[in-house]
């Protein structure tokens, strides 16, 4: 199960994850994003950047990464900045042992100590 929170400031949004990020969950950040993706077109001033939020993510699969780094790639083809913030250490190492980070950019993500 995944669930997606959803809190804007004024030109970022947050995406609060919470549960598993795996093959039967990806559809649902898919979504959102494409959602957010369709409002950046018609908001004035845009939207410039978006969190992932993985404080409450527990789990992350193969499919996961995969549209984790798909979303990512989406939106930046958009000019909007994405950050992965708070990102559980195990689930950072994963990460790192992929080399994630150093293949969308260290800057981007956020490992919580």
């Amino acid at each position: 199960m995944l669930e997606i929170e959803t809190s804007k400031g004024e030109s970022v949004i947050c995406l609060k994850l919470s549960g598993e990020l795996e093959i039967s969950t990806v559809e649902q950040l898919r979504m959102c994003v494409e959602r957010l993706c369709l409002c950046v077109e018609r908001l004035p001033d845009g939207l410039t950047e978006v969190h992932l939020d993985f404080f409450g993510i527990e789990f992350v699969d193969s499919t996961g990464i995969g549209t984790l780094i798909n979303v990512m790639k989406d939106l930046r083809e958009q000019d909007i900045k994405v950050m992965v913030t708070r990102i559980p250490k195990e689930i950072y190492e994963v990460f790192d042992l992929l080399s994630i980070p150093e293949l969308m950019g260290e800057d981007s993500f956020e490992c919580l100590s």
